[in-house]
């Protein structure tokens, strides 16, 4: 059975592990095969997605274990044009990230999967983040860094992207502090606005179903939920 199993090469070399990505949604059979490809390449860590939780029976190998670590949420939603941008919004143009952005970097990554699966370990959660939002503000991940400034600090940030002709927002971030008082609308609003200059067709974000407070500001904010996939590491015994 030919399963199409990728080494992660970025992931690799950052975790120092060798990490590789399994196809979503193939059936158990396959992912029987899969496994048995990860062990002849002596993986460490694997990535698999699919639209339904796996059942027990599905998971159950000698030398990989299956790890449920996040369900992840689509929304989707069309920018509205002549939207008015709040002045506390910006840019930010500085070529790297003040250490506030990488303190609200490592905020913004609580409900993710790197941060749940405590064999990742916080450490290199916080080196990915931080890596993140270095490549974020360097435009390597990101089109562009808007921030929210209250007397000249930096209290949140939402990083712009781009998928074929969608408009991605990649990760955000609001300081616990300033929580509550409509930051984070503030920073959609600025991203719809920054989407709908640049002519994208719709705006995308893809964010942890454990993370209600981010699924409710979305859909306060008009996106519509859309897909749902449970995230598996599928880690060696």
């Amino acid at each position: 059975m030919d399963i199409d199993i990728r080494k992660i090469e970025w992931d690799s070399a950052f975790f120092n592990m060798k990490v590789y990505s399994i196809p979503s949604n193939i059936s158990a059979d396959e992912l029987k095969s899969a496994v048995n490809i990860l062990e002849q390449h002596e993986a460490t860590l694997a990535y698999y997605s699919c639209s339904h939780p796996l059942k027990k029976h599905e998971v159950i190998f000698d030398k990989y274990e299956f790890k449920l670590v996040d369900k992840k949420i689509t929304y989707k939603k069309l920018p509205i044009r002549d939207i008015h941008l709040n002045a506390s919004v910006s840019p930010y143009n500085a070529d790297y990230p003040d250490e506030k952005l990488f303190e609200l970097a490592i905020q913004s990554g609580i409900y993710s999967r790197f941060n749940i699966d405590k064999k990742i370990g916080k450490l290199n959660f916080e080196k990915l983040y931080n890596q993140w939002i270095i490549n974020s503000v360097n435009k390597t991940f990101a089109e562009e860094v808007l921030v929210y400034n209250i007397d000249n600090s930096i209290v949140g940030f939402v990083t712009l992207g781009i998928k074929t002709s969608i408009g991605q927002i990649g990760i955000m971030s609001v300081d616990s502090q300033y929580r509550g008082i409509g930051i984070g609308r503030a920073l959609i609003t600025a991203a719809e606005r920054w989407f709908s200059i640049h002519n994208y067709s719709g705006i995308q974000v893809i964010t942890q179903g454990d993370n209600t407070a981010a699924c409710r500001l979305y859909e306060r904010c008009g996106f519509s939920k859309g897909n749902v996939e449970y995230f598996y590491h599928v880690w060696k015994k």
